[in-house]
């Protein structure tokens, strides 16, 4: 993962912070490959379906016998917009997810996505490359 990108997974609106496996998904969930605000792209492995490029924003469904088992998102805050965000918000509600991030549940909504985001070392970092990097002496 790049130092402007923020990474977080999707999990099942079920799933609690004492669930075990949080990230893991018992069951495929609904419309999990509707994804056409992002390209379908190649990925590095046979058992991820990528939308979206690695270095940039995307969405990586990791499989597992078939069938979708993880969800991940990687946000490239260099270019992120407010149309982006609302479809991966979309995009998470459709699914019937909430987002994992630092050990947090969080709602898919936009003020706590951009709470996420800002407070994100990434947004750091791209609001302040030079400082960013002075910061980790």
């Amino acid at each position: 993962m790049a130092v402007w990108q923020i990474c977080f997974s999707l999990i099942d609106s079920n799933k609690t912070k004492n669930s075990d496996d949080i990230v893991y998904w018992d069951n495929e969930p609904n419309n999990v490959y509707d994804i056409s605000f992002l390209p379908l792209a190649e990925s590095y492995s046979n058992d991820i379906i990528q939308y979206g490029d690695l270095q940039n924003t995307c969405i990586e469904l990791l499989k597992e016998n078939n069938k979708v088992i993880e969800i991940s998102v990687r946000l490239d805050l260099r270019e992120i917009n407010e149309n982006q965000i609302k479809s991966i918000i979309n995009y998470i509600n459709k699914i019937k997810a909430r987002i994992y991030y630092q050990d947090d549940i969080i709602s898919p909504t936009p003020d706590d996505v951009y709470r996420i985001i800002k407070q994100s070392s990434a947004y750091s970092f791209c609001n302040n490359p030079t400082k960013f990097i002075y910061d980790l002496k």
